[in-house]
C-alpha cells in the first residue's frame, strides 16, 4: 500500500479546516487500485464510489466537506483513473462489488459509510445487500437499480472508438465530455475537472477517459430484485432535473429499501457531487448525525443556489 500527499483542492470554509488530497493505492485481486483520501486516518470510514467512466475527481468538491468527522475515501474502480485495468478486460457489476470488497479488507476498514453516485450508487447498493454486516450506512446519489436501454446503447457506441492518445494533457482535456451532458457546473469546475482525468501514458502521450474497452465489455445489472436485503439506513439523493433518475423511479427506490429516505437537490443535474457539493454535502452529513459514529450534529438545511 502506498501514501503520499497532494494538494489542498479548496479553501477551507468559515471554521472548517481544508483537508488536503492525498494518494495512495492498494493491492486488491492482483490489481493495483488507487485511491485518494481526505481526513483524519483514525476518522471513522466513509467510501465514495463514483460513477461509471468517471473517477475520484469527481468528489473533489465534496469530499473535503465530508472530512474531519470522517477519513473520506474515494475508490478508483478498476479500469478507471489511475488502477490498473483488468485483464482480461471484465466489467460486470460483480466485479465491481468485488473491487469494493477487496479493498475494505486490504485497507482494514470495518464499519463502513457507503456514498455512491451513479454507477456507484448501484455498487453500493449491491454492497449493502450482499455484504450487509459490512456496511452501517448508505447514500445513494442518483443511481437507478434499472438497466438504461439508452445509456448502454451510447456506452457501447462509444466503446466501438479506439483509445485516443493525444500530444499534450491540454489536448486531451479538450476532449473531456460528461455522460450524460447536461449540467449546471461552472465552467472553472468543468476544466478542473477535465484537466484531472487525463492520464499520462508516457512518451509524451495522455488520453482521457477509463479503460476503452470498459464502454463495450461493461455488464449492466438490476438491483431491484436484491434491494430488500438491504438492512442499513438508507438516504437516496436525487438531482432535480436528473435524466437518470425519475421522480418516479426514485420513489420507488426508497419504497423497495426498508426504512429509506428520499430528498432532492434543488437546481442541479446528474452530476450533483461537483454541481451542488455544498447542499450534498449538508445533506449526507444531516443523515450520517444520527446514523454514523463520526456524524456531526447540527447541520443547516438545504438552501437553494448555494454551492
Amino acid at each position: 500500500m502506498s501514501y503520499t500527499d497532494g494538494p489542498c483542492l479548496r479553501r477551507a470554509g468559515r471554521g472548517r479546516q481544508a483537508w488536503p488530497r492525498r494518494e495512495g493505492a492498494a493491492r486488491v485481486g492482483g490489481l493495483r487500485l488507487h485511491y485518494a483520501a481526505w481526513g483524519p486516518r483514525a476518522a471513522p470510514p466513509l467510501l465514495l464510489l463514483h460513477g461509471g467512466a468517471a473517477n475520484t475527481h469527481w468528489f473533489d468538491w465534496l469530499a473535503p466537506r465530508l472530512a474531519g468527522a470522517f477519513r473520506a475515501l474515494a475508490l478508483d474502480f478498476p479500469g478507471h483513473g489511475q488502477s490498473d485495468r483488468p485483464n482480461p478486460s471484465q466489467y460486470r457489476m460483480g466485479d465491481f462489488v468485488a473491487a469494493v470488497i477487496g479493498f475494505a479488507e486490504a485497507m482494514d476498514l470495518r464499519g463502513l459509510d457507503l456514498v455512491g453516485h451513479s454507477m456507484g450508487g448501484k455498487v453500493a447498493m449491491l454492497v449493502a445487500a450482499t455484504h450487509p454486516r459490512r456496511v452501517r450506512s448508505l447514500v445513494i446519489l442518483d443511481a437507478t437499480p434499472d438497466v438504461s436501454a439508452d445509456g448502454l446503447a451510447e456506452m457501447r457506441q462509444i466503446g466501438t472508438r479506439p483509445m485516443r492518445l493525444f500530444p499534450s494533457q491540454a489536448a486531451a482535456a479538450r476532449a473531456f465530455r460528461l455522460i450524460p451532458r447536461e449540467t449546471v457546473a461552472p465552467a472553472v469546475r468543468l476544466r478542473a475537472l477535465a484537466a484531472r482525468s487525463t492520464r499520462h501514458r508516457g512518451h509524451g502521450r495522455w488520453s482521457i477517459g477509463p479503460d476503452r474497452e470498459f464502454f463495450g465489455r461493461v455488464v449492466p445489472q438490476v438491483a431491484w430484485p436484491l434491494l430488500p436485503r438491504i438492512g442499513c439506513p438508507t438516504l437516496v439523493l436525487r438531482a432535480e432535473r436528473s435524466s437518470i433518475l425519475s421522480r418516479q423511479t426514485a420513489e420507488k427506490l426508497r419504497r423497495a429499501i426498508p426504512g429509506a429516505t428520499l430528498h432532492e437537490v434543488p437546481d442541479t443535474c446528474h452530476h450533483l457531487v461537483f454541481e451542488r457539493p455544498a447542499e450534498v454535502g449538508r445533506a449526507i452529513r444531516a443523515f450520517l448525525a444520527g446514523h454514523s459514529p463520526g456524524g456531526a450534529p447540527g447541520p443547516r438545511s438545504l438552501r437553494r443556489g448555494e454551492r
